[in-house]
């Protein structure tokens, strides 16, 4: 072979070794712009979302409804000079326009004006849940500002002069949308220089949009059920005053009613027969049970105002003055009471009164609906580390397990024709758990039909010496 054609393929040989390095060379470079790029979108994308946050974070600092207002009007894209514009549907259907906020002080009334003159597009509006038609969220573009569109509304040319001085560009309009129901529209304004909205910066508008949206829905809720509970406090305070005036109005002739009676009895218009003495005593023990009905209803409507006097309280000598004091009673119904104290030291720190009261009502409980005749009523006592447990257990029909969760509610009663009953009006529990969670304590109840119920009182227990008294009054 001779040398020149050697010499020819030695350069076509280095000619292909060139070409294959700068192929080599190019797939390399544009493997780094790619993945320069990559790193460039994640990073603004990173950029948006911790924007979003912090910009949702900030609008869910308050319920307050003026303050979460205040907050959406200042709402701004992640754009040097961008602001916004936000018109809000009140609760009667009327649209307002909140006071606008521009980055630069002095161009703030230019943007108020600016603010004044622009029209959206008109709020959609939804008949009722679910009605709002996909196409309704979409974002408006405007780009370029639209001046031209605020030209007939200017009222003369230098005032148009003063709005392209402001220096505005590029508009989209989102509405504010909760559960398919448009609480208003936000107007996002870029400067004039600034090159168009992005489909990620649209995108960005969009939770911006829905973040503002679901702060305004959340402060409104919140304010109403503000309203809503002084509407509900207010009658809570009308029925009590109600239901405490009408008691001091029926007391006062059943008093009368019971001294009329005693009157009589005593033979003072005249003498009285056995059976005359019988219908008197039929008389004052119905006058005396519609005495304990009213006395009950009083003490619920004042249940909120009840002045505790707090002491160490025995729960055995509690036990026992309620069998004493209801021992008649117990009796006449051919029932009996049987004492089961505690062997440990079960003082309470309570009110002795509120205790005797709650007991009593337990005990008539289960003198009404619980043990049938020749049963036996079971009064026992706990004590654990911090409470002292009072028991009171019928041998009756029980509570069905769908009633246990309503039986404390005011002015529920048993179902008729569960056991002989002697008539209330429903209070004696709502107001024996009320007095019971004012003094630091609870009231439960365990019951199973066909087999009876239990009742327990739980109190704090007195551990150590502790003052004679303490006045505390439950609002």
């Amino acid at each position: 072979m001779s040398e020149r054609v050697r010499e020819r393929r030695t350069v076509r040989s280095d000619d292909v070794s060139l070409a294959r390095q700068r192929a080599i060379t190019e797939q390399l470079l544009l493997a780094a712009l790619r993945e320069h790029d990559i790193t460039s979108e994640a990073v603004e994308a990173s950029r948006r979302a911790i924007f979003l946050a912090a910009t949702s974070r900030a609008l869910a600092m308050s319920l307050d409804y003026d303050a979460t207002r205040d907050a959406v009007r200042r709402c701004v894209l992640p754009r040097d000079g961008s602001w916004c514009i936000v018109d809000i549907v009140e609760s009667n259907g009327v649209v307002q326009r909140l006071p606008v906020t521009h980055p630069e002080a002095d161009k703030q009334a230019v943007a108020q004006t600016f603010a004044d003159l622009w029209f959206p597009p008109p709020i959609p509006r939804a008949n009722g849940p679910g009605a709002l038609c996909p196409g309704d969220a979409e974002p408006a573009v405007f780009p370029n500002g639209g001046l031209m569109m605020l030209a007939p509304n200017a009222s003369s040319p230098k005032s148009l002069e003063r709005l392209r001085a402001l220096g505005f560009g590029g508009l989209v309009v989102l509405p504010l949308v909760v559960r398919a129901t448009v609480l208003g529209t936000i107007t996002f304004i870029t400067r004039a220089d600034d090159p168009p909205l992005s489909a990620e910066e649209l995108a960005l508008a969009a939770g911006l949009a829905g973040a503002c949206a679901l702060a305004l829905d959340n402060a409104r809720l919140y304010r109403e059920a503000g309203r809503l509970r002084s509407v509900a406090d207010e009658a809570n305070r009308a029925k009590s005053a109600f239901l405490g005036n009408m008691s001091h109005e029926l007391m006062t002739p059943l008093n009368a009613i019971g001294g009329y009676v005693t009157l009589i009895e005593m033979g003072i218009r005249g003498p009285v027969t056995v059976e005359q003495l019988a219908d008197l005593a039929r008389i004052r023990d119905n006058q005396t049970h519609l005495l304990t009905l009213i006395s009950e209803i009083l003490h619920f409507a004042r249940s909120g105002s009840t002045a505790y006097r707090l002491v160490e309280v025995s729960a055995k000598a509690a036990l026992q003055a309620v069998a004493e004091m209801l021992a008649g009673l117990v009796s006449e119904r051919r029932l009996s009471i049987v004492q089961r104290p505690s062997r440990r030291r079960a003082v309470m720190w309570a009110d002795a009164d509120r205790v005797r009261q709650i007991l009593v009502n337990l005990v008539m409980n289960a003198v009404k609906y619980g043990a049938a005749v020749g049963g036996e009523i079971t009064l026992s006592s706990a004590v654990t580390r911090d409470a002292v447990s009072m028991r009171v257990a019928d041998n009756g029909p029980g509570i069905a397990a769908e009633q246990l969760a309503t039986i404390f509610d005011p002015f529920v009663q048993l179902a008729s024709g569960l056991t002989d009953r002697r008539g209330g009006v429903g209070l004696g529990l709502a107001l024996s758990r009320d007095l019971a969670r004012a003094m630091n304590g609870e009231l439960t109840v365990a019951s199973t039909v066909g087999v009876g119920s239990e009742f327990t009182l739980t109190l704090p227990r007195a551990k150590s010496r502790k003052p004679t008294s303490t006045e505390m009054s439950v609002a």
